[in-house]
């Protein structure tokens, strides 16, 4: 799971399972979704941020919570579902705005309450906190290397790794296409200062396909190290994992919730 201060924590991509006319209507009305996404992940996040704020020593992080803010928060698969919900409820609420169309203001009706429901399980299932948190890394650094492999395409992504094997969300995609008679080696942009401190190595994972990148490396590769591929090419490694998994579950109350 990414955590809460991760760039694209939900995409266009994900809205698109709900509204597949979603970009059309976009268009049509000149409406930013991104922009209506980073609304909904601001908002959510000052509300999670001041709940949390008055758990007090439930959080386990409560004394640094806020120096630490939202840093060490996972977006579990509830949070994820009440931002997209939240997100669309504002997309379809300046959709209608824009033309007073009946149908707009009853998606815009529909998400609301859907978000009003997703942020209710969200809490009722627990706010995901981790203790070492790795952020999901910048692009990484792709170079096109002389080589023995034949002309293909090929897409890249990293994680962060820490000391008992947890891994962080990856990165997004840097993909590349490759002539004939060539090769890759991959780097993080963090290089060895920008790393996180919990972070002990890093992961890469690659595929000809941009879809089902497998990972490349048996163990964890060295934080400043570059991977270069071997010459007998790819290997079908593991698929990842998908970000961090929660080391500790806070459940809000309801009184919490309403106050």
């Amino acid at each position: 799971m990414a955590l809460f201060t991760d760039a694209d924590v939900v995409t266009l991509d994900d809205l698109l399972q709900f509204e597949t006319s979603l970009v059309q209507v976009a268009s049509t009305h000149g409406i930013n979704v991104d922009t209506k996404i980073n609304l909904a992940v601001s908002g959510i996040s000052d509300r999670v941020l001041l709940w949390l704020l008055r758990m007090g020593a439930s959080d386990p992080q409560w004394m640094r919570r806020r120096v630490v803010g939202l840093s060490t928060v996972v977006v579990t698969p509830p949070v994820s579902k009440w931002i997209g919900f939240d997100a669309l409820s504002r997309f379809y609420a300046e959709a209608y705005n824009v033309q007073l169309n009946t149908r707009f203001q009853g998606k815009w009706m529909e998400y609301q309450q859907l978000a009003t429901e997703a942020s209710q399980m969200a809490f009722d299932s627990g706010v995901g906190i981790v203790y070492t948190p790795l952020p999901k890394p910048a692009m990484p650094l792709v170079s096109i290397q002389n080589g023995s492999g034949p002309a293909q395409s090929m897409y890249v992504q990293t994680s962060w790794v820490d000391i008992r094997g947890d891994e962080g969300a990856l990165s997004r995609v840097n993909g590349s296409i490759l002539p004939d008679q060539s090769s890759i080696a991959v780097g993080m942009t963090e290089g060895l200062l920008g790393a996180p401190t919990g972070a002990i190595g890093w992961n890469v994972y690659l595929s000809t396909t941009a879809a089902d990148l497998t990972k490349q490396n048996d163990q964890p590769l060295t934080i400043g190290a570059t991977w270069q591929m071997p010459s007998s090419g790819l290997i079908q490694g593991v698929f990842p994992v998908g970000g961090q998994q929660p080391d500790y579950q806070i459940q809000l109350s309801r009184l919490l919730q309403r106050g």
